[in-house]
């Protein structure tokens, strides 16, 4: 069950596409459920709070579950710590599914996000398994390229399903989805991270791999730049259903046609991105992502604290923005796991815990702020931007610093 499967079987498309759809996991369980929040605080009767906090504890649970795949992925190889949470998902998918209250639902979808968590930390380790340098941030902007095809498609798709089905039919498609992983699994991924390869001490002392990591300042560094660009986009993921439909009027069933086209910013982020950054490296591309969220995210304040609430207006500022978030995390996941080879699983866990838990954060305080939701929604995303432009600060700082001792 737990067999090598021929590599040649995984290799170079092939295998960015199952990378990608095992990285899908997070967006498709955040973006095919969007447009439901409106009916399950129907259904439940329950406050948009709440509703939303459903969608900060996904991201906790993504964040707290990318912590323990990292070292296990190191100790046991990749196959089998992403078959379990596979596994998770699916029980957690199922709970979800038949939540009778609020309560339910939140507990299933915070189990959910733990067992989604393998998906990302493990596809990011397999990357650097099997590719170094610019190399690997490439193959990781082609890897995001196929994962966003998911929350390009998954607000329509939602749209539709709980519009006709009701938004417990979305959780079944979800249930269909982890089956399909599941068996793509089995059938062709093979094991990158061989037994020689694996770390050998006790589970326990694994979690020291993260020691390295936190103390090496340029690492903390890349983390917190990633961290807080994806902040800003999960700020926009909270606030969205609730800007589009409250403040520009659009219905819930076209909702995901306009959360679409800002997948569409993010598509051409990575695209171009995957171009590029052979030429000018992961340092400024990466710089380039951070500067163009950090001016849009300023545009966007400027146009709510002068009263401009247009949807014409708004969008494509919001469009520009986002398109930024593919081209940082590429860049700063080829950066942080350059740093560290031997620890590939537990950097790429950490930048998954920074991920995540700065987006359960970003989510949550969208949701708690009372008041108009397109100015809460922009005035956190500006937030997050300019502390994620304060860490690239610091990450130059520190290059500079090791290029003068080296």
């Amino acid at each position: 069950m737990f067999g090598p499967v021929k590599p040649a079987r995984a290799n170079g498309v092939a295998m960015i596409v199952i990378l990608g759809v095992i990285t899908a996991f997070a967006p498709l369980s955040i973006d095919l459920y969007l447009p439901s929040l409106p009916l399950i605080e129907e259904d439940l009767s329950v406050s948009p709070g709440l509703t939303q906090l459903s969608l900060a504890l996904f991201f906790i649970g993504l964040a707290v579950g990318q912590f323990f795949y990292g070292p296990l992925a190191d100790r046991y190889g990749r196959r089998r710590p992403l078959l379990v949470g596979i596994l998770l998902y699916l029980v957690a998918t199922l709970v979800c599914t038949f939540s009778m209250n609020i309560e339910m639902l939140l507990a299933g979808r915070l189990t959910q996000g733990f067992g989604a968590a393998a998906g990302p930390v493990i596809a990011r380790a397999v990357v650097r398994d099997l590719y170094a340098g610019r190399r690997a941030a490439r193959v990781m902007s082609f890897v995001i390229l196929v994962m966003t095809i998911a929350p390009l498609i998954a607000p329509v798709l939602g749209g539709w399903i709980s519009t006709m089905l009701g938004w417990r039919a979305v959780f079944w498609a979800l249930t269909l989805f982890a089956l399909a992983c599941g068996a793509t699994l089995l059938l062709a991924l093979p094991e990158t991270h061989p037994v020689e390869r694996r770390q050998s001490d006790r589970l326990g002392r694994l979690f020291m791999g993260y020691v390295p990591i936190v103390r090496d300042p340029l690492s903390l560094a890349y983390l917190g730049a990633g961290g807080m660009a994806f902040a800003a986009l999960f700020a926009y993921v909270a606030g969205s259903p609730f800007v589009y439909t409250e403040v520009f009027g659009v219905s819930q069933a076209n909702f995901g046609y306009f959360f679409a086209l800002n997948v569409v910013g993010l598509l051409m982020g990575n695209l171009t991105n995957g171009q590029l950054v052979i030429r000018f490296g992961h340092r400024r591309m990466l710089t380039a992502g951070v500067l163009t969220m950090a001016l849009g995210t300023s545009a966007l304040v400027a146009m709510v604290a002068s009263g401009i609430s247009a949807q014409w207006l708004i969008t494509p500022v919001l469009f520009v923005t986002l398109s930024t978030v593919g081209i940082i995390a590429a860049n700063t996941v080829a950066g942080l796991l350059d740093r560290h080879p031997d620890h590939a699983g537990s950097a790429s866990a950490l930048f998954g815990v920074m991920q995540f838990g700065l987006g359960a954060l970003s989510a949550a305080l969208v949701g708690t702020i009372e008041g108009d939701p397109l100015v809460t929604m922009v005035m956190v995303m500006a937030l997050t931007a300019a502390l994620a432009l304060a860490s690239l600060s610091v990450l130059w700082h520190q290059q500079r610093r090791i290029a003068a001792v080296g």
